[in-house]
């Protein structure tokens, strides 16, 4: 309210019900001369306000302001790192900080109590009833020749249009754009939008969710995919701060500085993986600007179980910024709808558009993307170029079970696949995730079709998995669950690179491989070992094999349990010379939790070891007990999955590499129901971080060396990268971004 509004508020408190005034002439003559007073002092201060943003507008411009710009970035550093401290010192206070923190910020929903009374977001969130957008699933392919980068524009004020326009003519290279436009208040911007770029696409959206609303419903059509970087800009305004137009002006040449800045942001975005977002420098704001957001945040997060340290907040200023498109697309998983965003209101704090502002940084800090400031993309981008990072091989542990066979129809019943175990798991606390589906286009597959197989392999090859190690049930010349690899071996245009893995422990009804209530005994008979050669060698003489330095891989499940392993090993690679084969590679699975460390003699026969968590080489730090309400689990336990993967991973273990094992989650309810054992805080964003925490530094593979995934498909114990119902190809998007040089397959 103004101060003439003030003035004719009290004049109106002075008049009787029938609109008189209630005193004399000249109290009449004195009150006006009051209003008048109050309207010149408005038009003053308007004066005022003008000529302030005019000096504004100039001093941002001028040369002075840019030479300081690193001394305020500094200055901006500076306070967030003051808050952290702060609030470290708080923690400290209460005996909660250390090397081994915990975050637990994001993993479940919160009570309505944590959320602005207005937040659409207060209401009951079903994690089981959440999904992606169908249109935003599968990598795309643009045609050849196409523009690889993409501005993403919001328009809600046209008159302000013309100051990003003037920017994209800096650009260096083509571009797509894309426009969002406010119906009703922008629309007619949009001839003016297309006279100049007649190729772009202009969405008309509702008045809801600021410039982030837009961009979630662009984003849950699939529009920023398949591109190297994005531009994310907007006409901003600002009115409650008097610099606003300096600080879009500010922003805007931030983003767009010059033809040559834009080149390089371009460059290091599409080289050093590293990188999620490149924001105009000074412009990253820290944990002193949660305002009344953390909730919301919060709640935001807890829609993919998604733990944060809310201390470590950084985010872009203002909205506009350049950065991975993997990142923007990750939005999508959150299934937001536009009633989720608050009617427009000319609110600067506490709604679900601010939320999803800081949201970005909690992604990029999550995932292990780095937030870089425009004055320092010349120096990170010669770095990176000094000392490039190899791309690793790419293998997913591969499970067979999903075909009819004797054995199952015994032991379980007729026509029992997985498929049977995963349909039929239940929730066991609110906001548990079951049961983990197949997206449509997967489905419940039978492996004895070869097509299923051909598009798995079209599917892995899209998405950066170099291959598949399937697990190789075989006891003692018995062979179980061996039709895909059948098919495989008949059918050379297949083109699946693949190895094999002995799954060498007994088969028990607990699936665990543990000695009690044993369906199918492994043993080692007399000669056994010249009999596994025989079955291997077909499919180890195969072009499509996968090999180690030219030498097929073999991987042993529990190398532990193979009496004179090294007279075995010793027995195939015998075998393997006379096959006219140069080697073979043989690594073992490193032991898990309950099982003895290898006998050093075991490790000097082995070529390699593979980390295979939640087996092993990860923490098990529970949060059962944070669980809200009923919880049907009885023996078994809920853990954190982002703190597991803090777990420091040897890079050798007797003279001996040890590859990489990460797991996109896990979650066996389908198997063992109340007695399961899960790891919570599992999602897209968060494989993205193990991912990146878990390279190797060096292997026979390839330069990069090679990471184990487990798994591609083991639907039961919710470790699939496969897509899924709930998360599309979010899983392998998270391997293409992070090991692949470009973002996308191109």
């Amino acid at each position: 309210m103004t101060a003439l509004d003030h003035g004719r508020q009290d004049v109106g408190s002075r008049l009787d019900v029938d609109g008189s005034l209630d005193g004399s002439f000249d109290e009449r003559a004195i009150l006006q001369e009051e209003i008048e007073r109050l309207r010149q002092r408005v038009e003053d201060l308007e004066l005022t306000v003008v000529e302030y943003r005019s000096q504004m507008s100039q001093m941002l411009g001028s040369a002075s302001w840019r030479v300081t710009s690193p001394l305020r970035a500094s200055a901006s550093r500076y306070r967030s790192a003051k808050a952290r401290a702060r609030r470290a010192a708080h923690r400290v206070r209460n005996g909660d900080l250390g090397a081994d923190k915990l975050y637990t910020v994001g993993l479940l929903s919160l009570p309505d109590a944590s959320l602005p009374e207005a937040s659409p977001l207060r209401r009951r969130l079903d994690v089981n009833a959440l999904h992606r957008p169908e249109s935003s699933e599968g990598p795309v392919r643009r045609p050849d020749g196409a523009p690889a980068v993409l501005v993403v524009a919001h328009v809600h004020y046209p008159e302000l249009w013309g100051d990003i326009e003037d920017r994209l003519a800096r650009m260096p290279e083509a571009f797509d754009l894309l426009v969002s436009v406010t119906e009703g208040t922008a629309e007619l911007g949009i001839p003016r939008i297309l006279s100049r770029y007649p190729s772009a696409r202009i969405e008309v959206v509702k008045n809801r969710g600021r410039d982030w609303g837009p961009l979630i419903q662009l984003v849950n059509k699939g529009l920023l995919s398949g591109y190297d970087a994005i531009a994310k800009v907007h006409t901003k305004k600002s009115e409650h701060r008097i610099d606003g137009n300096g600080w879009r002006i500010q922003l805007l040449d931030g983003v767009f500085e010059s033809p040559e800045a834009i080149e390089r942001t371009i460059a290091l975005l599409r080289e050093d993986r590293n990188v999620g977002i490149v924001v105009p420098s000074g412009q990253i704001s820290g944990p002193e600007h949660w305002g009344s957001d953390e909730g919301i945040v919060e709640s935001l997060a807890a829609r993919l179980s998604l733990a944060f340290d809310p201390d470590r907040l950084q985010f872009p200023a203002g909205s506009m910024f350049w950065c991975r498109p993997w990142l923007l697309e990750r939005f999508a998983d959150l299934d937001l709808s536009m009633d989720l965003f608050e009617p427009e209101g000319g609110q600067y704090d506490a709604t679900t558009a601010h939320g999803l502002e800081r949201l970005v940084g909690v992604y990029a800090e999550v995932a292990g993307l780095d937030i870089v400031e425009a004055m320092d993309v010349r120096s990170r981008l010669a770095s990176y170029r000094k000392n490039p990072r190899p791309r690793p091989s790419v293998y997913a542990f591969y499970l067979p079970q999903y075909h009819p066979t004797p054995e199952n129809d015994a032991f379980w019943g007729q026509g029992f696949t997985d498929w049977v175990n995963v349909s039929r798991a239940r929730p066991q606390f609110s906001g548990h995730l079951q049961p983990v589906l197949p997206s449509k286009d997967v489905g419940f597959y039978d492996l004895r079709d070869p097509n299923v197989l051909r598009q798995q392999a079209r599917t892995a090859r899209e998405h950066g998995v170099d291959g598949l190690v399937f697990h190789h049930y075989w006891f003692d010349g018995r062979k179980v669950l061996d039709t895909p690899l059948n098919n495989w071996l008949a059918d050379p245009d297949i083109d699946l690179p693949l190895a094999l893995c002995w799954a060498n422990e007994p088969w028990s009804r607990r699936w665990d491989g543990q000695e009690s209530d044993v369906l199918i005994a492994q043993t080692y008979g007399e000669g056994w070992a010249e009999r596994f050669w025989d079955d291997i060698e077909p499919a180890m003489r195969d072009q499509r094999y996968i090999r180690f330095d030219g030498a097929p891989l073999l991987v042993l499940y529990r190398p532990g349990l193979i009496p004179k392993l090294p007279e075995a090993i010793a027995t195939w690679r015998r075998r393997a010379a006379e096959a006219g084969l140069p080697a073979i590679y043989v690594a073992g699975v490193r032991p898990s939790r309950e099982v003895p460390e290898l006998e050093p003699s075991v490790v000097h026969a082995l070529d390699g070891l593979i980390s295979f968590p939640p087996g092993g080489d990860i923490r098990t730090d529970s949060v059962i007990d944070l669980i809200p309400g009923e919880c049907s689990i009885v023996e078994g336990d809920v853990m954190s999955y982002q703190s597991a993967f803090e777990a420091e991973l040897p890079l050798g273990v007797g003279g001996k590499p040890v590859f990489p094992g990460v797991m996109p989650g896990w979650d066996n309810t389908a198997r063992r129901g109340s007695n399961a054992y899960l790891f919570l805080g599992a999602n897209p964003v968060s494989f993205a971080g193990v991912l990146r925490r878990r390279r190797p530094v060096a292997g026979p593979a390839s330069d990069g060396g090679a990471v184990f995934v487990n798994a591609w498909n083991e639907w039961a114990e919710g470790a699939a990268i496969e897509p899924s119902a709930r998360f599309g190809t979010s899983n392998l998007s998270s391997i293409l971004d992070v090991y692949t040089a470009r973002g996308v397959a191109r």
